[in-house]
């Protein structure tokens, strides 16, 4: 072990590095004649899905893996997408479509998927739709520079949403009536887009989001917190780096759900809680609530 004994007062430089994060209250949502506009961005054309089953595995004891396609908010592109179906229960499923962590652009193959990360909703008798969203494993490709490129990215993420809604609300075994959504990180922050327009999702967990800074209003969430009615639960970690405690609040309080209907809760653990057994038991808790429960 080596000590040092400091010569002196320790110089600016050696300070700790202070972390900067944006005012939350100087973010302040659009009026409704702005809204409207901003709205426009993501119409798409429900054109026929041509959905397809491509593979299947059944080699989980608690899930079956149905690899499966149709085509995308353009038409000139198919999503792959996983739909796993529970084993310990029969159609027609509960449903909760899921959006991954920043995890899923730094993966080059689906075929190491963040299981850990939802399995435990398929194992509790909901079925789960994971899309392979433009940008993410065998989808990726790097983004030109400029904001347009990140606005245009955003809102192909949501008119994907909405494409995998109207995949799962095709489904013979899939209950059209008790859809969610369920995001991690990437996902929660941009969650409250989709939330404000995709009137199908009648639940939603957001974990570890949180504001955005210095983006286009077009995907600017704040502008589509207030339009959200859909309940939601949010979860943080109390020691969230990404994400300071008023940040929190005031994601909360911007959300137009009733207060009776959203909540936050902050969690042991940093951007990502790290008790997981109550993160697993308060989303579940939640879908029990306004899915209804499995049975």
């Amino acid at each position: 072990m080596r000590l040092m004994k400091e010569s002196g007062t320790v110089p600016d430089a050696a300070a700790p590095i202070a972390h900067v994060y944006g005012d939350p209250g100087s973010l302040l949502p659009v009026s409704d004649e702005q809204f409207a506009l901003l709205r426009s961005f993501y119409h798409y054309d429900r054109a026929p899905l041509d959905a397809r089953v491509d593979a299947v595995e059944d080699g989980s004891p608690h899930w079956r893996k149905q690899t499966v396609s149709f085509t995308g908010p353009t038409g000139a592109e198919r999503i792959p997408a996983f739909f796993f179906v529970p084993k310990n229960q029969s159609p027609p499923y509960q449903t909760v479509v899921f959006f991954p962590s920043s995890y899923a652009r730094e993966i080059a193959s689906s075929a190491a998927l963040d299981l850990v990360s939802f399995g435990f909703i398929v194992r509790s008798g909901r079925a789960v739709l994971y899309p392979v969203y433009e940008g993410t494993y065998e989808r990726r490709k790097p983004l030109p520079p400029g904001p347009n490129a990140v606005r245009d990215r955003n809102v192909t993420w949501a008119k994907e949403v909405f494409r995998a809604m109207d995949y799962v609300e095709g489904r013979p075994d899939v209950d059209k009536t008790r859809l969610g959504y369920y995001s991690l990180s990437l996902g929660a922050f941009f969650g409250p887009i989709p939330l404000a327009l995709e009137p199908r999702i009648k639940a939603s967990v957001l974990a570890a989001g949180g504001l955005r800074f210095n983006v286009p209003p077009e995907i600017q969430t704040v502008n589509f917190m207030p339009r959200v009615k859909t309940p939601v639960l949010l979860i943080n970690g109390m020691s969230d780096f990404a994400v300071p405690a008023p940040a929190r609040r005031r994601f909360l309080d911007l959300l137009g759900s009733p207060p009776e209907h959203k909540k936050l809760i902050e969690l042991e653990g940093g951007h990502v809680p790290s008790d997981m057994r109550r993160f697993f038991r308060e989303t579940l808790n939640w879908y029990d609530t306004y899915l209804g429960p499995v049975k």
